[in-house]
């Protein structure tokens, strides 16, 4: 988030410079992508984000559009992630409490009116309010105006009145990992940034590995930041920029003078408002806090001491407190491969605004000061230097590492509200199944201290309930599958769950095919009997995953491997006619029934509306359970979609089984991750051999569960495209017309009638994988047959 209200008010003052992009011809361009996607991603574009899931697609529209400007000028953009929250970020948003307070607000009071600020209205909603709030508002008009329509539309849905967007930036890690995917795919350079992206940026500049910074208005509290580029116009070929000199002269006041205003008004590093200025319009924040300084010097930090209300005040002085040492004391990643504090450095002619430093924000300066033994409590706890490298690469997540050093797994409420029992039930049971296994495998190669750490899984909807994780396990998990290795020594194929089952499926016995005589990690092994090629060490971490999520059983007394009923299904999509671009979304299915708390045609408890008329549920009950079978599986399929600003029908129920299927692969996703990090911490993988490009491309590129699941779009054309072929005499035109009109497929879908079959033709194989659970008593034998009639009655609307 920006400086609040800091950089309409430099607009108003002339303090904004513009230029011709020419003149960044040849220039290294380092962007913040927080500060990126907020000037993209507007209250006006993606408003049904939050209604459908899945990741913006609008976003690739604009992206490719800035890329094509960034290569007429030889312009080599670098995009930096945000990295980890330090304190003030992390309470601000609720994660120690998993947003309880938020989404307790959001359920007892949706009545929002007016603008918000960037971070908090004037009664201090924060930003997690404000969205939660704003959700729970559009799902509340969306369930009225379905009851108050539903009796009488019959095979037109109604399009949603309320947009589901709000006036806050939206939160990029939602999406990071399909942002970073596209970006390997462009061969575009990125970093992820240990803590801030800003001053991570401020780093690279003062390196000379970038030659200019696309950033926010935090900049401007780094001194070694002389001038930055604030927003690009690329229609008009310019860009807007802000000198830090131009600007302190301007509003007459020292650095640390516009350090104490920053932290008093909310910022990136210390979020909130504070007294006395709480009191005025967000937009004029700024403006009021300086005129306060420069006319009656009044000193913000000073002035929380001596404030009536005593417990305010000390609450107050302690964020104030943390924002300027988060400030001092940010690290970053440095060029040796530490993450280590970045000293900023100040403007040669900024002077102080007092000498007690009890009584004035510290200066931002001092590589020679001393570093307090309590700054883990301002910034975090610190983790390994390995640990941020993978997270630097976006290898790992940085949900998993913020529970070490916070000891908060926060678990928030998803997309739908997280209202019904079975996705509260794969909540609570995705600690045995999950958490535990990937804490102990992240916690057992680093410091004992985070060995016996308690870490809690703290959830929206049972905040007073927290669960303590199992750091420690006898054997530990590693021990437990580190005799597991796949080694091919295939360096030109790129892993893919189609390609590892079609390695597993081919093995005679894989316990003489898979299991090691001995353990890989010690120094004393050769090099040659180590992981050596990229498919080799996530192939290897998949199959010990499997074995984790009980797939595959092992002995390691007789060092046997063999498959359960679990995993026989799962070897069997190796050896029947399955698409490989289908094989992760089936297998993320697979997983879902495994967890067994919702069946395919169950409905959830509470029910949730359908967005089918009631015409259709009454008068074609058998074909609408149909209907639901066939959205829920299609909530997995992934369609090709041309990026686009979506604005059609919308679907909670789909979107409620969605939200799942979302959280299914989120777990899927941590637990491969710390798989593969317990390797490579282990030295089972010789690191050396690969570069940046290398790692981002040939392992953080081929890593299964990374993208989000996809959004309800293709389900609802289903959904709608039956419902209309139902009401319409079976007439396959008709409901072609309509999903193509509701849809809007010209813009959308590059060939509707092409991915209408490529998609049955997912239906009809995880059809064939129900039919094989169903003969081994892993599903009801009707859910099988119920879902085999529901596929016929597709290819039978669409023939």
């Amino acid at each position: 988030m920006p400086i609040k209200s800091l950089e309409s008010f430099l607009f108003e003052r002339g303090l904004v410079g513009s230029y011709p992009i020419e003149s960044l011809k040849n220039a290294t361009l380092g962007i913040d992508v927080d500060h990126y996607v907020s000037r993209l991603l507007t209250s006006k574009r993606e408003q049904y984000l939050d209604a459908i899931g899945g990741f913006p697609t609008s976003l690739k529209l604009y992206l490719e559009s800035d890329l094509q400007v960034f290569q007429e000028y030889d312009i080599t953009p670098v995009f930096i992630f945000s990295g980890s929250p330090v304190a003030t970020q992390a309470e601000a948003s609720g994660h120690y409490t998993a947003a309880a307070a938020e989404a307790a607000a959001a359920a007892s009071n949706a009545n929002i009116s007016g603008p918000m600020s960037s971070v908090s209205s004037s009664s201090g909603r924060t930003a997690k309010e404000t969205v939660l709030a704003q959700r729970h508002k559009a799902w509340t008009q969306w369930t009225n105006l379905l009851s108050n329509n539903q009796s009488t539309y019959v095979d037109q849905p109604i399009p949603p009145t309320e947009a589901f967007r709000y006036s806050v930036p939206l939160d990029t890690k939602r999406f990071q990992s399909d942002l970073i995917a596209y970006l390997i795919s462009r061969g575009i350079w990125y970093q992820v940034a240990p803590y801030s992206s800003w001053v991570q940026l401020a780093y690279l500049l003062q390196q000379g590995y970038i030659d200019a910074i696309y950033g926010p208005t935090e900049l401007l509290l780094l001194g070694s930041v002389e001038k930055f580029i604030l927003g690009m116009e690329f229609p008009n070929k310019e860009y807007r920029f802000v000198d830090n000199k131009r600007v302190l002269n301007d509003l007459r006041c020292s650095m640390d003078e516009f350090i104490d205003i920053s932290m008093a008004v909310g910022n990136d590093l210390q979020p909130y408002t504070l007294s006395p200025l709480g009191v005025y319009p967000s937009q004029q924040l700024f403006e009021v806090a300086l005129d306060m300084v420069t006319t009656s010097g009044t000193d913000f930090y000073a002035y929380q001491f001596v404030n009536p209300v005593k417990a305010e005040s000390s609450q107050s002085i302690s964020r104030y407190q943390k924002g300027v040492s988060a400030l001092r004391y940010m690290p970053v990643l440095k060029e040796d491969g530490k993450v280590e504090f970045f000293p900023a450095e100040r403007p040669k002619d900024a002077t102080s605004s007092g000498s007690d430093s009890s009584q004035s924000p510290p200066s931002s300066a001092g590589s020679s000061d001393v570093i307090p033994s309590d700054v883990h409590d301002v910034v975090a706890q610190r983790l390994p230097h390995e640990y941020y490298f993978y997270r630097s690469l976006g290898l790992v997540s940085g949900k998993l590492l913020d529970a070490l050093t916070t000891g908060v797994y926060a678990e928030e409420p998803p997309l739908d509200g997280g209202s019904s029992d079975s996705y509260r039930k794969l909540v609570k049971d995705s600690v045995a199944r999950f958490k535990n296994k990937e804490i102990n495998q992240l916690t057992q190669p680093i410091n004992r201290y985070y060995q016996i750490k308690p870490i809690k899984q703290v959830k929206w909807f049972a905040p007073d309930d927290p669960v303590t994780l199992t750091n420690r396990a006898t054997p530990s998990i590693f021990e437990r599958v580190n005799l597991l290795v796949v080694k091919t020594g295939d360096s030109d194929t790129k892993f893919s769950i189609s390609k590892f089952l079609s390695v597993l499926s081919g093995a005679q016995d894989i316990s003489h095919s898979f299991v090691s005589k001995q353990v890989i990690f010690p120094n004393s092994v050769p090099t040659a009997e180590k992981l050596s090629t990229s498919f080799d060490l996530l192939a290897t971490s998949f199959l010990r995953t499997l074995t984790l999520l009980e797939f595959f059983e092992f002995d390691t007394t007789s060092k046997s491997l063999k498959a359960t009923k679990w995993g026989e299904i799962l070897l069997s999509l190796g050896t029947q006619k399955v698409d490989a671009q289908f094989a992760e979304p089936l297998f993320i299915l697979l997983v879902f029934f495994k967890t067994k708390v919702l069946s395919l045609f169950q409905e959830t408890v509470p029910a949730t509306p359908s967005a089918l008329s009631k015409a259709t549920l009454r008068s074609y009950p058998k074909e609408s359970s149909y209907i639901l079978a066939i959205t829920r599986v299609m909530s997995a399929y992934r369609m090709d979609q041309k990026p686009s600003n979506y604005h059609g029908p919308v679907d909670r129920k789909t979107l409620v089984f969605r939200d799942h299927l979302d959280f299914v692969r989120e777990n899927l996703n941590d637990l491969f991750e710390t798989t593969a990090v317990s390797s490579l911490a282990a030295g089972e993988f010789d690191r050396l051999s690969l570069d940046n490009v290398g790692w981002q491309k040939k392992i953080v590129g081929a890593m299964p569960f990374k993208l989000s699941t996809p959004n309800t779009v293709m389900a609802m054309i289903w959904e709608f495209y039956l419902q209309k072929y139902l009401h319409n005499g079976n007439s396959k035109p008709d409901a072609l017309s309509l999903v193509m009109s509701l849809f809007n497929t010209g813009k959308s879908i590059p060939n509707l009638q092409e991915e209408l079959e490529v998609s049955l033709r997912f239906m009809r194989q995880f059809s064939e994988i129900l039919g094989e659970m169903s003969k081994v008593g892993l599903c009801k034998v009707e859910d099988h047959v119920s879902f085999t009639a529901a596929v016929a009655f597709a290819e039978q609307a669409f023939q």
